[in-house]
This record gives C-alpha cells, structure tokens and sequence, in this order.
C-alpha cells in the first residue's frame, strides 16, 4: 500500500510542477525581455562629437554628388539639344 501512495504522489507531484501552457508562454515572454535587457547592455554608443563629424561627411559627400549629377544632366541636356537642333535644321 506505501509504494501505491508513493507513486500517486510522485504522479500528482510531477503534474503540479509542469505550468500550464499560458504560463509557459509568459514565462518565455519574461525570459525573451531579460534577454533584451542584457543585449542592450551591450551596446556601445558613438560620441556625439563622433556623430556629428559622420554626419557633416555624410552631408558633404550628399551635397557633391548632387552637385556632379546636376553638372551631367545639364551637360548632356545641352548637348542634346544641340544634337536634336542641328537636325531639325538640316531637315
């Protein structure tokens, strides 16, 4: 008879400590932010004299390649006008 209750406990114990299936899921939402926390830690911020110097870089080099496609349009749009005038000339 102690054996059988032994095991009725040993069973009723192993299905108490298993959580139900919402509580899984929160227990995997908590344990995914605490995660997040410590990956966050890890992250190392640029200075902002540093941020600032990459940004006026990237803010030079937007403002010349403008400048440069603006210099080639108008370059090869004169010269097609000169072409397209120079045929209805000769027409």
């Amino acid at each position: 008879m102690a054996e059988k209750e032994k095991k009725e406990t040993k069973v009723k114990n192993a299905t108490a400590k298993k959580p139900g299936r919402f509580k899984q899921f929160l227990l995997k939402i908590v344990d995914f932010f605490k995660g997040l926390k410590s990956e966050f830690k890890k992250i190392t911020w640029a200075s902002k004299k540093s941020t600032l110097r990459n940004f006026v870089l990237v803010l030079v080099i937007v403002v010349a390649a403008a400048v440069v496609i603006g210099l080639v349009d108008w370059g090869l749009g004169g010269l097609f006008n000169a072409i397209f005038k120079g045929i209805n000339n000769l027409l």
